[in-house]
């Protein structure tokens, strides 16, 4: 008996110590990824789909020790094309579509802090783009972000897959590689073409002058990946960026001349909602309106507690 006892006692805690050992494994992939994502030059075409709407595109990206440049065209529907540096918007044909759709624009250092917001494990193998790939699932620790599943090159850590999931199993948003190649770029290919229409830079930055409204609440893990503050000519818009290193939103603040120029307003789109309120603070009234990939009730929450301050 005590010996069966003691085969029980050790068969659970083998039991127990497996959770744990695939969550170890899944950070381990989660940090090769983000590595993978600014070491890997490549060509690809990948589909993105959104509320069952499909798009197809190629990219071209160029890794090297001076940053990352990366050109995308859609293949389907009306021609767009835009191409990033180091992640900063150079040209587009569609800032909307530039915005929306990218290949690992989620991926950013704040990744090792996952398993804190998020339970991770690593569900299996199966293949992406003909190329072997481990599943990584990230389901949400509360009620305040979407779950996630990451498909991730075994060879490289490059994401090729990712599905967004929201707490009743639907699929949001899927973004998938159809053809990979790692062979060296032609530096004409990063090159845009007429479609591709420049615009002027704009880098994150500090605020030239104190945000009047301020975060009252965020869900745990969010913090401020960086502020813009436009200047008077281009009408003073604040734009913050959250991010827990995975999902992020933004908060616009735009100044309002009369308080009555705006309604609240919810809506939304597949995974993205917008919720806008217009706040008064000491020096006049605003719209703040959250964006982002969040249960519609997380970005209420942030909207309400958005607060005033007084200059």
């Amino acid at each position: 008996m005590a010996a069966a006892l003691r085969c029980c006692s050790g068969f659970l805690a083998l039991c127990l110590a497996a959770p744990l050992a695939l969550a170890e494994d899944a950070r381990d992939w989660l940090a090769r990824m983000t590595h993978a994502s600014q070491q890997y030059s490549y060509q690809g075409s990948f589909i993105y789909e959104r509320t069952g709407h499909f798009t197809t595109h190629h990219i071209w990206r160029q890794a090297t020790e001076q940053g990352v440049v990366e050109r995308m065209v859609r293949t389907d529907g009306p021609a767009q094309e835009w191409l990033r540096q180091n992640g900063m918007l150079m040209c587009a044909s569609s800032l909307e579509v530039a915005s929306s759709v990218g290949t690992d624009d989620r991926v950013n250092e704040q990744t090792s802090l996952l398993h804190n917001w998020y339970v991770l494990q690593v569900l299996g193998q199966t293949r992406v783009a003909a190329r072997p790939v481990v599943v990584i699932s990230l389901q949400p620790r509360d009620a305040f972000r979407y779950a996630y599943e990451l498909y991730l090159d075994r060879e490289t850590g490059l994401l090729l897959k990712s599905l967004l999931i929201n707490d009743r199993d639907t699929l949001l948003e899927r973004f998938q590689f159809t053809t990979l190649d790692y062979s060296p770029l032609d530096s004409a290919a990063l090159q845009p073409g007429n479609a591709c229409l420049p615009l002027l830079e704009t880098r994150a930055k500090a605020p030239d002058r104190p945000t009047t409204i301020s975060s009252g609440w965020l869900p745990s893990g969010f913090s401020l990946a960086y502020e813009h503050v436009a200047n008077d000519d281009d009408g003073g818009l604040v734009t913050q960026v959250y991010t827990d290193g995975l999902a992020r939103f933004s908060i616009f603040i735009e100044p309002l001349k009369e308080m009555d120029q705006a309604d609240d307003l919810r809506a939304q789109l597949g995974p993205t909602v917008a919720v806008s309120r217009t706040l008064r603070s000491g020096d006049g009234g605003y719209l703040a309106t959250v964006v982002g990939e969040l249960p519609v009730a997380a970005a209420e929450r942030i909207a309400n507690a958005l607060q005033g301050v007084e200059p």
